[in-house]
């Protein structure tokens, strides 16, 4: 299927309908443990790096269908899907740093990446610096102990756009491994190994998956890399179950249609916020004039319809909860990239996370925005009676 279009390989490859019976969808293989038929077979079966199904912890057919696709998507050798987007990053990190090692760390990084960066890593011994997503060079801060560059384009929550080829190739020069958050966007419209970055993670339970009835974690690399973070993923036990793998597998049919509808959503809320007068600026890095929007469209073809905005002060902290409240199309709640609008208040709620807020331009009048798919008008409506409720300082 090589040089077809990214659509059509999204639903034909990785389905081996022959080995299913000619079943249009990879059945969900509910078995716990798979059996050989001879001696030699599960010796063979047994050995190290083996592809032979033995134990769904280790594999499970309807998982492999789906790290497949994945692999394809991304442009890589091999994938592993897992039980959360947190487990595939963690199973990275645990494998490739120890004790004494150094991790430089984007500061628009994933909460939970935060927390586990200093809950565990630290812990463990590891060092971890954080560094400002607007840095090119990278070089003052690497150390001869500096094992991993983490990256995330766009950022959470500010969306800064990181320079990928130019990050990855520093660290490529003095051998230090990469690893990209890639869920923004998804891989319709970022592809971070072409830009040289060597392991890509997704929290698929986002765009990939779409429907918000699955948790899954997926991870892209060359085969080399896989095969050395295979077994830490085993003795994590941070298994995948069919089920969820045969869910996002439906979801991923679906990709190419909604990224463009989550796209052309965001785009239309973000410019209808950005002329609103009780906003004082849009965070979307699809707008022209969001910082980094050129260095976006140089590596993206696209955008993802998650975005945050900020509102002018409000009259009284009862204002936002004013604001919030009034909204009956778009949802409370802390997960995106499904079907449903979402929304959530950027209220710092530690001087930790106001402190990492205030170092990459976020406030407590920011909120996200996740645009689903319900009708754009309807959720600009929405937005517009929500906004009425609300009562600022000043309007500037």
């Amino acid at each position: 299927m090589a040089g077809m279009n990214t659509t059509t390989r999204i639903l034909h490859e990785g389905e081996d309908r022959e080995t299913h019976f000619g079943a249009l969808n990879p059945p969900i293989y509910h078995a716990s443990t798979f059996t050989r038929p001879t001696m030699q077979a599960f010796l063979e079966g047994m050995a190290e790096g083996s592809q032979a199904y033995i134990y769904s912890r280790d594999s499970n057919p309807t998982v492999r269908a789906l790290e497949k696709k994945m692999a394809l998507l991304e442009g890589a050798e091999d994938a592993i899907a897992a039980a959360s987007g947190m487990a595939v990053i963690t199973g990275a990190l645990l494998t490739f740093l120890n004790a004494g090692d150094h991790v430089l760390v984007v500061d628009a990084c994933y909460g939970p990446t935060r927390r586990f960066m200093n809950m565990v890593m630290a812990r463990f011994g590891v060092e971890v610096t954080y560094y400002h997503p607007d840095l090119r060079d990278l070089e003052p801060l690497f150390r001869p102990n500096t094992r991993l560059l983490y990256l995330e384009s766009p950022g959470s929550h500010s969306f800064h756009i990181q320079d990928l080829p130019a990050l990855a190739a520093q660290a490529q020069r003095r051998g230090i491994l990469t690893l990209a958050d890639n869920t923004w966007v998804t891989p319709l419209y970022q592809q971070p190994h072409r830009c040289g970055v060597d392991i890509v993670a997704h929290t698929g339970t986002k765009y990939i998956n779409g429907h918000a009835d699955a948790v899954v974690g997926l991870l892209t690399a060359r085969r080399e890399l896989i095969q050395q973070m295979r077994p830490v993923f085993r003795l994590m036990g941070a298994t995948l179950g069919p089920a969820e793998a045969y869910l996002t597998l439906r979801g991923l049919r679906t990709l190419p249609l909604r990224m463009a509808q989550h796209q052309a959503a965001g785009l239309a809320l973000a410019r209808w916020l950005q002329a609103h007068p009780k906003v004082r600026r849009v965070l979307h890095p699809g707008l022209p004039d969001f910082p980094g929007h050129d260095l976006a469209r140089a590596q993206m073809s696209g955008w993802g319809g998650l975005f945050a905005f900020e509102l002018l002060p409000p009259a009284t902290p009862a204002d936002r909860h004013h604001f919030l409240d009034a909204l009956q199309v778009i949802s409370m709640g802390v997960s995106w990239g499904g079907f449903e609008s979402l929304i959530i208040p950027l209220l710092a709620r530690d001087e930790a996370t106001a402190a990492q807020h205030r170092r990459v331009g976020l406030t407590d009048d920011c909120y996200r925005l996740s645009a689903g798919l319900e009708a754009v008008e309807d959720l600009i409506a929405d937005l517009e009676h929500a906004l009425d409720q609300y009562s600022v300082v000043s309007i500037q």
